[in-house]
């Protein structure tokens, strides 16, 4: 657990950078496909659950430039 620890604390800005990255490129190509094509109740509150996985990134984010602040 350690090494994780020690992984996520040196490359954590560039892993939820690319996350940020990773979720934006799913989440425009949502909503291309919801302006092509009507989709189903179930596609867009799995729509819904990307954009908090977002906000989750962004969160992750936060916390890792502030904890490299700190060290």
């Amino acid at each position: 657990m350690q090494k994780f620890t020690a992984f996520i604390n040196k490359y954590g800005i560039l892993f939820h950078s690319l996350s940020i990255l990773f979720w934006l490129w799913i989440i425009s190509n949502g909503i291309q496909r919801m302006q092509t094509e009507e989709l189903p109740l179930t596609k867009k509150i799995a729509f819904g659950g990307i954009v908090m996985f977002l906000f989750l990134s962004v969160f992750n984010l936060y916390m890792a430039i502030k904890r490299r602040k700190q060290n």
